[in-house]
């Protein structure tokens, strides 16, 4: 299933309103596509169709659509018990044993629940592998949300039609070399030599033809739903230049993730750092990141900050003005196991001043209590101007009824 752009779908709610995610067109209505509002077009390019169209734009509310990708999620599972979360938007549920002539009666009942239960949308494409599974969605959305294609004549009519190019997995690398072979459609991809494609695209490419041929390459993988890495990043309005205060935002960003990581009692053995400029200035376009590896796997503060200083300082390059800085926390381990050596006295005595930090910044609300050098609401972040409510998460934006 997908559920077609969710975070659109959350905003909208269903009433076929032309939709648009800030900073950038990052998600778009069907409506707003149709006015040619290309993904990742910055505001001001598209401002003029804003207007002319009524066009209601929302800054980003990534926990708004995190919660409501969850709920979508936990639905799903509450009617197949193997289920591929693929993104925040979509995922391959496994319904081989559901027979063949059950399968649009149990698709529809799964299409009901979900916006019975969460007000989302979604389409549904049923084939015999993944790859088919997603051009049948891609064509689902068009007419009443699902489509079951399990003929392959019927599937090679619509595999005609399908651009190479927009095949899963082809991506633009191989869809530039694939037209230069002059294969334009998903049939002429799904009839190429195996051999062929093997020597122009690897074994990657040999899958995806497997796949289109209704042999599964990819099968659907039940997921730990542990994450395996916990990544925070913010764009900035106001671009920072100096070391100082990009250490110090990275400070910020670190407490986050540090946290997050206590909340999923894990501990990190990587940090990743990465600052990036204005991509738009292309001229003086700069973008790095960083690895550092840890002695111990860890998931105090401090010492995820301290890494994280060493590493922005491997990037750092003096004169340039930094729009996007992040962190990265991955190589996660179960903190429950962790044996202390005889000498991590000093971090065994900061988990608890850890864990007070986290008590009452749980109690009086994120960031009651900060590390001195974490400055994150001093910075301007990227505009946030038509920020719709965290209706589902936090209580003083629940919905109103008079």
């Amino acid at each position: 299933p997908n559920a077609g752009k969710l975070a659109c779908s959350v905003l909208r709610g269903g009433n076929g309103s032309n939709v648009i995610l800030l900073p950038d067109a990052i998600s778009r209505s069907n409506e707003a596509k149709e006015l040619n509002i290309k993904m990742g077009e910055p505001y001001f390019k598209f401002n003029s169709v804003v207007k002319k169209h009524d066009v209601k734009v929302f800054s980003s509310n990534f926990e708004l659509y995190a919660d409501m990708s969850r709920r979508v999620m936990a639905t799903l599972r509450t009617m197949v018990p193997l289920i591929e979360i693929y993104s925040i938007d979509e995922a391959f549920l496994d319904l081989s044993k559901v027979p063949d002539h059950e399968l649009e009666r149990f698709c529809c009942e799964i299409q009901q629940r979900v916006q019975r239960w969460t007000g989302i949308p979604i389409s549904i494409g049923v084939s015999r592998t993944k790859t088919l599974a997603k051009v049948a969605n891609a064509y689902a959305k068009h007419g009443n949300g699902i489509l079951i294609l399990l003929q392959e004549k019927e599937i090679d009519g619509f595999l005609v039609c399908l651009p190479v190019k927009e095949v899963w997995g082809v991506g633009r690398k191989y869809a530039t070399y694939l037209s230069s072979q002059e294969i334009e459609t998903a049939l002429q991809l799904k009839k190429a030599p195996l051999k062929w494609i093997r020597q122009g695209m690897s074994v990657i490419g040999e899958r995806i033809v497997w796949e289109l041929n209704g042999k599964i390459a990819h099968p659907v993988k039940d997921q730990d739903t542990s994450k395996k890495m916990i990544l925070v990043s913010r764009s900035l309005k106001k671009n920072l230049s100096t070391f100082e205060d990009l250490a110090s935002f990275t400070s910020a960003l670190m407490e986050n993730a540090a946290e997050k990581l206590r909340n999923e009692r894990k501990l990190a053995t990587y940090v990743h750092v990465f600052i990036k400029t204005d991509r738009f200035q292309r001229a003086s376009y700069y973008a790095n990141k960083h690895v550092v590896v840890l002695d111990i796997a860890v998931d105090d503060t401090l010492m995820l900050h301290q890494a994280a200083q060493r590493g922005l300082k491997k990037i750092f390059f003096l004169g340039k003005r930094y729009k996007r800085v992040g962190v990265c926390l991955s190589g996660l381990v179960d903190g429950s196991h962790l044996q202390h050596s005889l000498f991590d006295r000093p971090s065994i005595q900061r988990e608890g001043l850890t864990k007070t930090i986290d008590q009452i910044n749980k109690k009086f609300g994120k960031k009651a209590v900060m590390y001195g050098d974490s400055r994150l609401k001093t910075f301007e972040l990227t505009q946030r101007d038509h920020l719709s409510p965290c209706y589902t998460t936090k209580w003083e934006h629940l919905a109103k009824v008079f």
